[in-house]
């Protein structure tokens, strides 16, 4: 057998079935937050609730490299203890204060990874949506926030680079939601 057709073997068998996995992510926010002195005069319970499946997307690049991307921990548990620390980072002690507490909802509504092939680039865009619920002794304040983030690449990112751009896109979100100068001001009242 001549050198042309094991190449031309050798290339169909590397291009039709390079990588078929799941990347399994475990999803912990990086927040991005300053520390301050802020205080509550009620105590805060924090409760977050996910609408999210456990698959959240794929990716397949131009080559038939093929990734199903599968959360691997417990989404809202994991998003609930972010926002108690940052709450806590930003000076408000929860357990402290009188009663009836503030109740601050967080409801975790969009979390995906979706890709397009260009050419012979993937693009990949990630989505992270918060809803923020808090009802204060006098007051309830609704807010949404989202981030996005878009990557470019030519081969199939590993599972380690995945998850770290899920957890920047998550806690870039989960940071406008602390920062939120509304729900500062009515945590303090």
């Amino acid at each position: 057998m001549s050198l042309k057709p094991l190449i031309i073997i050798a290339l169909a068998g590397f291009i039709s079935g390079c990588a078929n996995t799941t990347h399994n992510v475990a999803i912990e926010p990086s927040l991005t937050l300053q520390t301050a002195l802020l205080t509550n005069t009620h105590q805060i319970n924090v409760t977050t609730d996910s609408l999210v499946a456990q698959k959240i997307g794929s990716i397949d690049t131009a080559i038939n490299e093929h990734a199903d991307i599968v959360i691997s921990n417990q989404l809202e548990e994991s998003v609930n203890i972010k926002v108690i620390q940052g709450l806590e980072s930003l000076g408000f002690n929860l357990q402290q204060g009188k009663t009836p507490a503030s109740h601050l909802g967080v409801s975790i509504t969009q979390l995906v990874y979706q890709t397009e092939t260009k050419g012979l680039k993937t693009v990949a865009t990630m989505n992270f949506t918060l809803k923020a619920n808090l009802k204060t002794a006098n007051k309830n304040y609704k807010a949404s926030y989202s981030s996005e983030i878009v990557d470019e690449f030519a081969t199939l990112p590993s599972q380690t680079e995945i998850e770290k751009r899920l957890n920047e896109v998550a806690g870039k979100t989960v940071t406008r939601l602390l920062n939120d100068s509304n729900i500062r001001l009515l945590l303090q009242e």
